[in-house]
């Protein structure tokens, strides 16, 4: 693949971002405002910031490209505003409810602690594919794959067809046992195709071949439900790049946190939801493998945030890799779907702050302004407050240099709209800030001290990195009421679109599952057996450019003690099993179990089971290369100058703080706080004592 540039392009809920990168590791960012519905818009405009920053046009850059890859929020922007297609959901007779039974239990999924206190008046979320859209079918296959009833071909053509006249224009099909027998639904596919050849078609088996009907039904009922608009999505802008004289093929970002193909993405959306925080995830994982030192724990551990004008978003990096899951959740359903692990609270820059009449307090999020109208000081018609309101009436942030003077911000509406959330209170405008820094604040850090202790981390023995156009605001303040004593704001300005470069830095990733309940004792042929079929599998299923750049297939399987219902994931040696290589295989889970709940947690003499194999294809296509750069040499900084900055822990009381242009920090560049450093795309507001030095490759790291 030839070309000088790689673009990634992330589209968040308030702006979306663009990073360059050169064919000699020079890095620029570009920012637009997201413009949903039509996505496209705003990803070009991104582009076109960007290629303004290094002098050329961006019908030149696109031409230039030799790869172009992109996070989506196509998908999860049809879910919230519920933009989703009309959708059937055919099943297996006597299954129809499998929905809306949500398997009891799960019926808490989702809920805060307020709400499950009161239960007895909450309702179940809106049906995914209402009643009248759930068709049952005559077929049968029993546990082991053996086919109890067969499906009957003409009744249910003609119930596909029925749908088809009632305006149904995407079909999931989930039929019980499938995992141990896909053959009905692959048949009933056909049928589908026949039918209606224009319609969106999602198989339970392509989608989440694994047991748990339940779970699986949510994940290729969500994956019908968002299939044609992101379809449409990808198809209106690979064409539109292709206008502007792309010649490659355009790579999306996965939850499962690699890339894949703008074809697989179209076939499995399902793929795309979340793939932005992901994408950061993964930037601060190779950002930490190249820093190495004193930017990453002795045991590699790291804890990510990523505050951007929507929501907060967590990570996890344990011993250098990334912290994945097999189940996720879009509202209160929960599926069954290969995910990095990033835990989402709605504490952002565009995060509502309002008065709360049944606790009589102010309350943050989890609402957001979004990009339209945007907080009240972008004077495009918000009136409620947000925290970048605050940030703002606090003086964190400059009205004449935000986005680097793109976007003038007006502190008097946003003095207006903070009085009118604090006046039930009695507040100022200035206290209804501080009140609200303090609050999102708090939440971000009980966000992190939730996602850290659950993976059995304790925050203290953690880094931690910043990135987001608000993390470098807020997250100084957060790290230190955790006990962080090191965090990292990746690449300076960098950090406001770190996920645009985590995309841009990601490798190409296909991830297969197979369902396969073994009990101990394990026949390694059994092992040796299941992982031969998955690996052909997943090599079958790799698009021709990733076949031809060397991937390397790593192996995981899903583990748990006999009669346990929870399970874990570990690593799986590669090569032919044997006694040793089964051995290895439980004692890994002995220690990840205890790691996990604690010594003497484990209860070996019940037995072992393994519930799943797994095997993921990865392959460095285009991604990009971090580059140290400078001596790294301490030298102090003078300051542009100074403002008054309200600084909450402190008091009231406003303080003359010196005020840092970004613009003029190199490697080794040292300052102290209390100080505000203002950059093009974001701000750093350091807290009193704390010391930031820029390192060799551009990144801010703080004592906290």
């Amino acid at each position: 693949m030839t070309g000088r540039y790689v673009i990634g392009v992330d589209i968040g809920g308030t702006f979306t971002d663009c990073v360059l990168l050169d064919d000699e590791g020079r890095i620029a960012i570009g920012k637009a405002p997201s413009t949903p519905p039509d996505f496209h818009e705003g990803f070009l405009a991104a582009i076109e910031v960007a290629a303004a920053r290094i002098g050329i046009g961006a019908e030149v850059l696109i031409g230039q490209a030799r790869a172009i890859v992109h996070g989506c929020t196509v998908a999860t922007n049809a879910l919230v505003e519920k933009r989703t297609s009309r959708t059937a959901l055919l099943t297996t007779a006597g299954h129809g409810d499998t929905l809306s039974f949500m398997q009891a239990g799960h019926r808490l999924a989702g809920l805060d602690a307020r709400q499950i206190a009161r239960l007895a008046g909450h309702t179940k979320p809106e049906a995914l594919i209402p009643k009248s859209l759930v068709v049952e079918v005559d077929e049968r296959v029993a546990a082991d794959g053996s086919v109890i009833v067969a499906l009957d071909e003409d009744r249910v053509r003609d119930q596909v067809r029925a749908l088809v006249a009632d305006g149904v224009e995407a079909f999931a099909v989930t039929f019980l046992w499938s995992t141990a027998n896909d053959r009905h639904e692959r048949l009933l596919g056909r049928i589908i195709s026949e039918e209606a050849p224009d319609a969106f078609l999602s198989l339970s088996c392509e989608v989440s071949p694994r047991p748990g009907e339940y779970q699986r039904s949510v994940a290729t009922a969500i994956n019908a439900m968002i299939g044609p608009v992101t379809s449409t999505y990808l198809q209106q802008l690979t064409a539109r790049l292709q206008a502007l004289g792309y010649t490659g093929e355009l790579a999306v970002m996965s939850c499962t946190g690699g890339l894949i193909d703008a074809a697989r993405a179209s076939r499995l959306p399902l793929l795309t939801i979340g793939s932005g925080p992901v994408a950061g995830l993964i930037g601060a994982g190779k950002l930490a493998q190249a820093m190495g030192g004193g930017t990453a724990a002795d045991d590699g551990n790291v804890l990510t945030g990523d505050m951007g004008g929507t929501t907060f978003d967590v990570g996890v990096i344990r011993r250098g890799q990334p912290v994945t899951r097999s189940e996720t959740r879009y509202g209160q359903y929960e599926y069954f779907v290969p995910t990095l692990d990033v835990r989402s609270v709605g504490s952002g820059g565009g995060s509502i702050v309002a008065y709360d009449e049944e606790t009589a307090s102010l309350r943050v999020g989890p609402q957001s302004a979004g990009a339209v109208p945007g907080p009240a000081a972008y004077l495009r018609g918000g009136e409620k407050a947000t925290v970048t309101d605050a940030d703002l009436v606090l003086g964190y942030l400059n009205p004449e240099y935000f986005l680097g003077g793109d976007i003038a911000l007006g502190t008097q509406a946003a003095r207006d709209a903070l009085e009118r959330a604090g006046s039930p209170l009695g507040f100022t405008a200035e206290q209804t800030a501080a009140a609200a820094a303090r609050i999102v604040d708090d939440q971000m850090a009980d966000a992190i001290r939730l996602s850290s202790i659950q993976q059995g981390y304790d925050p203290r023995s953690c880094v931690m990195y910043a990135y987001g156009g608000a993390g470098a605001v807020h997250c100084p303040q957060v790290a230190r009421s955790l006990g962080i004593r090191t965090l990292v704001i990746p690449l300076g300005d960098l950090a406001a679109g770190w996920s645009a470069f985590g995309v841009a830095s990601s490798d190409a990733m296909l991830v297969q599952d197979m369902p396969l309940v073994l009990a101990s004792p394990f026949d390694p042929d059994a092992l040796n057996n299941a992982w031969k079929q998955l690996e052909e599998e997943v090599r079958a299923a790799m698009p021709e450019g990733m076949r031809d750049a060397n991937p390397v297939l790593e192996r995981s399987a899903e583990m748990r003690f006999t009669m346990q219902v929870n399970q874990i994931r570990i690593p799986a040696p590669d090569g032919v099993y044997g006694p040793d290589e089964v051995t290895q295989l439980v004692a890994a889970f002995e220690e990840e179990y205890e790691r996990l709940y604690g010594q003497g947690s484990g209860y070996p003499v019940a037995g072992f089971m393994v519930t799943s194999l797994r095997v993921s294809a990865r392959a460095q296509m285009a991604a990009a290369e971090l580059t140290a750069r400078g001596d790294g040499v301490p030298h102090d900084v003078a300051p542009a100058g100074e403002r008054d900055v309200i600084w909450y822990e402190l008091g009231p009381d406003p303080v003359r703080t010196p005020v840092y242009r970004g613009s003029e920090f190199t490697s080794g560049s040292r300052v102290v706080g209390p100080a505000i450093v203002e950059f093009v795309d974001t701000t750093l507001v350091l807290r009193q004592g704390q010391r930031a030095i820029v390192d060799t490759y551009d990144s801010i790291v703080i004592e906290t």
